[in-house]
């Protein structure tokens, strides 16, 4: 049922006529829906394409708890390099602040390593 769709042949009526039935199939072939078709193999051979999977580590990392416990232990040389030479007024303030920076820290330590268990 294709008809040529040439100006010089056609009339004006045969011209819109035509114009209107290409409009009609343009429309019917964007209205339908297109058909799906996934092969029986198609999650069999996906699954043998992905690549394998590492082992999940289950022994837990503790490097902050690591990290505050150095932190802890440079603190405290700190503290006894400065009480050794602790002649002027301002290595007193910074060891004042030094031994609450200690205690805070000695404090964290035993309520996290305590109070988690």
């Amino acid at each position: 049922m294709r008809e040529p769709l040439n100006p010089e042949d056609l009339s004006q009526s045969a011209m819109e006529h035509a114009m209107e039935h290409l409009d009609q199939r343009i429309v019917r072939a964007l209205e339908a829906a297109p058909r799906l078709q996934i092969p029986a193999d198609f999650a069999a051979r996906l699954s043998g394409q992905l690549p394998a999977r590492r082992p999940v580590s289950l022994t837990p990392r503790h490097y902050g708890q690591y990290a505050m416990l150095i932190g802890t232990v440079i603190t405290l040389a700190a503290l006894v390099i400065l009480s050794l030479h602790s002649t002027h007024p301002t290595f007193g303030l910074l060891e004042s602040l030094l031994f609450v920076q200690f205690i805070a820290l000695a404090v964290w330590l035993s309520v996290w390593r305590y109070g988690l268990r």
